[in-house]
């Protein structure tokens, strides 16, 4: 079986901070996800490549050497590198989705990586004035069956952060730690982006610098309206699609999504 052409790929050009290896490895990695390279395919060979995309040899075999480090795909001397069988059933929406809402389901770990007081960042001061100038930063790292998929930064306001202690937060999520205090979530208020991974998401995350990520940022209240935890998630795309079952409403004006959307991915507190 052999991959169409080149052309299906899509287009690599001059991007500040995106190198044409980086630009060359999502191609390929989003064609094998989607299925476009199937299992058993050949993938476009180096010539082709470099043909196609003007690039050096080095930035296709850069690329083609990630893929296959990944296990994504094999490459076979003299005949060419050939997409692989990736079981998805382990990191499937639904699995995702469960661990997501659930911080103690089985096979679920989540590892703590730093805690230390930091400057409230200016972001988050000009959503609420009310959370201060400084915060307890923490820092984690989630992964369901050994493998990372999320790694998260947390701000809690330093009046309420002075009641959490190291012990507590590599035992517990802030929120749980919070709600055991007392300090109880009621609301929140989420945007959800996509990013660029920074040298240490991409580190925790085992992928590559500038990596895309999907992003939600996270400003919790308490029942006083009182804001108590900014979180920002930072997501794995191979591994935490973003999914939700929506219904198509008709109207005399047309058909339209209905706006209660119930989400499946993701959830994280």
């Amino acid at each position: 079986m052999r991959y169409k052409t080149t052309d299906e790929l899509g287009e690599i050009r001059r991007r500040p901070g995106i190198t044409y290896y980086h630009q060359l490895y999502t191609l390929l990695s989003t064609a094998l996800n989607d299925g476009s390279i199937p299992a058993g395919a050949a993938l476009p060979s180096e010539s082709e490549l470099m043909q196609r995309f003007n690039i050096s040899r080095n930035t296709v075999r850069r690329a083609i050497g990630q893929l296959e480090q990944e296990k994504r795909i094999v490459c076979r001397r003299g005949s060419g590198s050939y997409a692989r069988h990736v079981p998805q059933a382990e990191f499937s929406a639904d699995s995702i989705a469960e661990v997501l809402r659930d911080f103690e389901a089985e096979h679920s770990a989540s590892r703590l990586v730093r805690v230390q007081s930091a400057p409230t960042p200016a972001f988050i001061r000009r959503k609420d004035p009310q959370f201060g100038e400084k915060s307890l930063l923490v820092q984690r790292c989630r992964s369901f069956k050994d493998e990372p998929f999320m790694f998260s930064t947390s701000y809690v306001p330093e009046p309420i952060a002075a009641r959490l202690t190291r012990r507590q937060l590599s035992r517990q999520v802030v929120l749980s730690a919070l709600d055991a205090l007392g300090v109880r979530p009621a609301s929140a208020e989420q945007i959800t982006t996509a990013v660029n991974a920074d040298a240490l998401a991409a580190r925790h995350l085992g992928v590559e610098l500038a990596s895309a990520l999907l992003c939600i940022h996270r400003l919790v209240r308490d029942e006083a309206n009182r804001p108590i935890e900014h979180q920002s998630h930072l997501f794995r795309a191979d591994r935490s699609p973003l999914r939700a079952r929506i219904a198509i409403e008709r109207s005399a004006a047309g058909l339209r999504w209905n706006e209660a959307q119930t989400p499946l991915i993701p959830a994280a507190l």
